[in-house]
């Protein structure tokens, strides 16, 4: 997934202390100025946080969606989904001014997300082998109620440990981000990286730098700007001049237009 702001994930099996890490990395994360907001994933079948008979669940039955709860001191937003992706998930509960996002859970979305920094819980050290041998990305730490050989962090003894770690993981993550919503995000591959996010960690390591991206060094002599609801989308100088080309084209063939190639064009595609 692709975001504005770092998301990190607690992971592992039933009872490995994923919840007791979270509740207690929240106010640490707090403390340090950041706003923390959690989602829990929950694997009971036909689990449903509404209670059957209830004014608000009568209105999900009758059809509305989402139901929105609205007291003096709590909103709840009750969305009727079988498939609602997370960084759709993501993106909602940013709008509501989050600036850090911690998982619980969510192991076949997050283990092989590059982008996720992972806090794997583990309660032996075969799991912690498991996890290693399958994990993509960042591991900002191993850690466990148990007490197991390093590098796998106790959970009550090396709570400082893994606070430490996880505000370095996001303090590098705020800048990788930084950089990578500055590139055009279509991973197009002409820098020699497979993704925009690959050279943005090289820009951040020092390793790169912006002029690398093609789209980026080309821009200001493209002859054609596509922007859609405010925001420009990225393109490469063959579609630039496909577009340019096509639309001239187009425009010349009316009555009463006089076309010489160097005009400014304005199209509005209104809803």
């Amino acid at each position: 997934m692709r975001l504005s702001r770092p998301i990190l994930a607690v992971v592992g099996r039933k009872s490995s202390g994923k919840t007791t890490v979270i509740e207690r990395l929240v106010p640490r994360l707090i403390k340090e100025g950041f706003t923390a907001a959690t989602i829990k994933h929950i694997s009971h079948h036909d689990f449903s946080i509404d209670r059957k008979g209830s004014d608000t669940w009568r209105h999900s039955r009758a059809g509305a969606n989402p139901v929105t709860a609205f007291s003096n001191n709590e909103v709840s937003i009750i969305i009727k989904a079988t498939d609602f992706p997370l960084e759709k998930i993501s993106r909602l509960i940013f709008e509501f001014g989050a600036n850090i996002l911690v998982l619980e859970g969510f192991s076949s979305v997050v283990l092989n997300d590059e982008s996720v920094g992972k806090i794997i819980c583990v309660r032996s050290k075969a799991e912690y082998m498991e996890f290693k041998e399958s994990v993509k990305g960042e591991v900002i730490a191993f850690c466990s109620f148990q007490e197991i050989e390093k590098p796998i962090l106790n959970i009550e003894k090396d709570f400082e440990i893994l606070a430490e770690k996880t505000l370095s993981f996001i303090k590098k993550r705020i800048r990788i981000l930084k950089i990578l919503n500055s590139l055009p995000g279509i991973d197009c591959g002409k820098c020699g990286r497979k993704t925009c996010e690959e050279l943005a960690k090289e820009i951040y390591e020092g390793a790169a730098s912006l002029e690398e991206c093609t789209i980026l060094r080309a821009k200001p002599k493209l002859n054609t700007k596509i922007v859609i609801e405010g925001k420009e989308v990225p393109i490469q100088p063959f579609v630039s001049e496909f577009v340019r080309k096509t639309i001239l084209g187009m425009v010349s063939s009316l009555k009463r237009v006089n076309i010489k190639g160097d005009e400014k064009v304005y199209i509005e595609i209104l809803k």
